[in-house]
């Protein structure tokens, strides 16, 4: 079954994410195709020859999530493009842009629904400036 909303616990939370949320929800064919790309990627993704521990899934049908953990091997500045590369490569496909900054995810009654950011928001909100763990964990 395909990981849809947790980072594995042995990650920890000192783990690194990276967060693109996208400017509308995926359907469910696209959110299983991102999460076989994510997969694929992370299963084969390296920073100077060594391969990382890392995952990537598809969270809340918005956004798209890679974390690694770092213990022993640390992201480059290199494979961190690549992460960049293959998001904007999903997007393409999809007709999606992953890469406006000011796109939220807030949480209400349970749900997560797409927004914009907004400094004065209470509500709980996922941007790609925030920390997701807490939410993944």
């Amino acid at each position: 079954m395909l990981q849809t909303s947790n980072i594995p616990a042995h990650f920890g939370p000192d783990c690194r994410v990276w967060v693109f949320i996208g400017a509308r929800a995926l359907d469910a064919t696209e959110a299983s195709w991102v999460n076989e790309q994510l997969i694929a990627f992370t299963n084969t993704w390296q920073t100077h020859g060594k391969a990382m521990n890392a995952t990537g899934f598809v969270f809340a049908q918005h956004a798209l999530v890679i974390a690694a953990n770092e213990e022993g091997v640390q992201a480059s500045g290199c494979s961190m493009d690549k992460i960049n590369h293959l998001v904007r490569q999903i997007g393409n496909e999809l007709g999606i842009d992953f890469f406006a900054r000011m796109n939220t995810l807030v949480k209400e009654n349970d749900q997560w629904t797409l927004s914009q950011f907004d400094p004065s928001e209470s509500r709980q909100t996922i941007s790609a400036l925030t920390q997701l763990l807490g939410e993944l964990l």
